[in-house]
């Protein structure tokens, strides 16, 4: 049986999946942080961000026909949740199709989700 925190996270994923970055959720907390690994280029760093969607996603997905991220696996880590993803696209323009392994990080607080991180 899946955790607690896993559970909240189960619906973003839900739409994600369905490629529908735009929701958002109850869970999130006002003051959601947005991390971006340094390989994403102009996009790496940790950002507070309650618009929607918030620009570096926007810009994000810009880029692609289609972009979706699906969970393969939640650790729950107590105060943390660590999903693992695979996610899938095709580029705007080039049609090129890939699929990539990652994973997002949750730290949760009372209301859920505090920060994700790519």
């Amino acid at each position: 049986m899946a955790s607690r925190n896993a559970e909240l996270l189960r619906p973003v994923y839900e739409e994600w999946n369905r490629g529908n970055w735009r929701p958002y959720f109850d869970i999130y907390d006002p003051h959601m942080e947005w991390g971006w690994s340094s390989e994403f280029l102009d996009l790496g760093g940790v950002y507070e961000d309650r618009r929607d969607p918030n620009p570096r996603l926007r810009s994000w997905l810009s880029e692609w026909d289609y972009w979706r991220a699906e969970a393969e696996e939640y650790v729950d880590l107590g105060d943390y949740v660590i999903v693992l993803a695979s996610y899938h696209g095709k580029g705007r323009g080039s049609g090129v199709e890939i699929q990539q392994e990652g994973a997002h990080v949750f730290k949760l607080g009372r209301r859920g989700p505090r920060g994700a991180a790519c």
